[in-house]
């Protein structure tokens, strides 16, 4: 019966929904974006993104708040190798529209990017525009009310941007790091949690407010993920679920450590307490995930993890409990570089895209 209902649903062009769906929105490098139910983690409607031959492939999906279109970050029209232009797809007519272009250019700073969803910046605040913000890693609060960006290029820091006012209020800096790797951030609540990594598996974590003046020293974060056998550094980021902090290593990306570690690397998350910096549990710990993701729920989280740092083994897309960090599901993709984002949608589309890159 589900098999039935699952084809039935990707050989319609279009799955109408009476409110918004989540949605587990998964793109490959190569233009397949599989949208993937986020219980059964079965694959309930897929587009084919046509791209030319050699080009820098898909990097990055999202969705618009309303549901209406999908966003992916695609290859620069003028140069097919080059990323990455950002595309708008229309989910009823599958119409596709450049709606910025490359990161830092006039008209990117016409959007924000936060958790999944690219928003206009219009829609958020008087300004058309949000400029002096570092587009590492922008977090928007559940109210709407304030944007708070993790800064590494000449950082670490945090922009702190007031959106009823339409700039920068404060930037806050923290002092006294040392061999300081790359920071990360997330919102718990009303708090946001602004974590710095450090050589020797070591962080620094802060809980900052929109009042927040100065960061001060923060807490001390016991180190976890360091091997023998590895001199490069690892990196972390920080997530939020079920009224719990999460720390992972990133891996699938240049900086993967285990390409050239001697020794096998750890993988999983860890639970930490953001006010004592203690951790608490490991959970997931087979599994070396690329991206992990609270659902919008908040009660489950989803990671994809992949087998190798070159994406050419298995990549599975798993489904956990936030609370006790059970898997629940596995959904298995091929191997390949993929990007996720938990979406809603108004509408499931299936068929095919051609963006304003041409296929040869």
């Amino acid at each position: 019966m589900l098999r039935t209902l699952i084809a039935a649903i990707i050989g319609c062009s279009i799955l109408s929904a009476q409110s918004s769906t989540e949605i587990i929105a998964a793109a490959s490098r190569s233009g397949i974006v599989q949208l993937i139910d986020p219980v059964t983690l079965q694959t309930v409607g897929q587009l084919q993104i046509l791209l030319q031959r050699n080009s820098a492939g898909l990097n990055g999906i999202s969705s618009d708040a309303e549901g209406s279109n999908l966003y992916v970050e695609g290859p620069i029209p003028s140069d097919p190798q080059g990323c990455c232009s950002l595309y708008a797809i229309d989910v009823r007519t599958l119409s596709s529209t450049i709606a910025a272009g490359i990161p830092g250019s006039s008209s990117r700073s016409s959007f924000l990017s936060s958790d999944g969803v690219t928003y206009t910046a219009r829609s958020l605040t008087s300004s058309r525009t949000i400029t002096k913000m570092s587009n590492d890693e922008m977090h928007l609060s559940s109210d709407q009310r304030w944007l708070f960006g993790v800064r590494n290029f000449r950082g670490p820091a945090l922009d702190v941007f007031d959106l009823r006012h339409g700039s920068v209020v404060r930037q806050l800096n923290p002092t006294d790091l040392q061999d300081q790797i790359r920071a990360s951030g997330t919102w718990s609540g009303d708090r946001f949690l602004f974590y710095v990594a450090l050589a020797g598996g070591r962080g620094r974590l802060w809980m900052v407010s929109p009042e927040t003046e100065q960061l001060g020293p923060g807490v001390e974060v016991q180190p976890f993920g360091e091997v023998e056998g590895c001199s490069r550094p690892s990196i972390r980021a920080i997530i939020s679920a079920a009224g719990a902090a999460f720390l992972y290593e990133p891996f699938g990306f240049t900086d993967d450590r285990r390409a050239t570690c001697r020794t096998s690397v750890p993988g999983g998350a860890w639970t930490v307490d953001p006010v004592s910096g203690r951790l608490i549990r490991q959970v997931a710990s087979d599994l070396h995930f690329s991206a992990l993701l609270p659902g919008l729920t908040g009660r489950v989280l989803y990671g994809l993890s992949t087998g190798d740092a070159m994406w050419t083994s298995q990549v599975q897309l798993v489904r956990i409990d936030a609370q006790d960090g059970r898997i629940l599901q596995s959904h298995s993709l091929n191997s390949e570089f993929w990007r996720i984002a938990i979406v809603s949608l108004r509408f499931i589309p299936s068929g095919t895209v051609s963006l304003a890159v041409p296929p040869e």
